[in-house]
């Protein structure tokens, strides 16, 4: 809910929908592109590059994947 709350604050016009999936799975799809997945990179997106790929798409432009990922604050002991 984090991600679709930031993308409908800068791009109000976007059309964001959520499913759930299997476990420690969350993918992003950017008009039918999958532009991340967690399971690929090991963890959650930066959610400022998703807003700026569908910024991008809103504007014609074709969706990009997205590369960061946040830092984990996990530690094993």
């Amino acid at each position: 809910m984090e991600l679709a709350d930031e993308i409908k604050a800068n791009v109000p016009e976007a059309e964001v929908s959520g499913c759930v999936g299997r476990r420690s799975s969350f993918e992003v799809t950017v008009n039918g592109k999958l532009v991340y997945s967690k399971l690929e990179k090991g963890g959650f997106p930066v959610f400022k590059e998703v807003v700026q790929v569908i910024l991008d798409c809103s504007q014609g432009n074709e969706p990009a994947e997205v590369e960061e990922t946040e830092p984990t604050s996990c530690s094993l002991l």
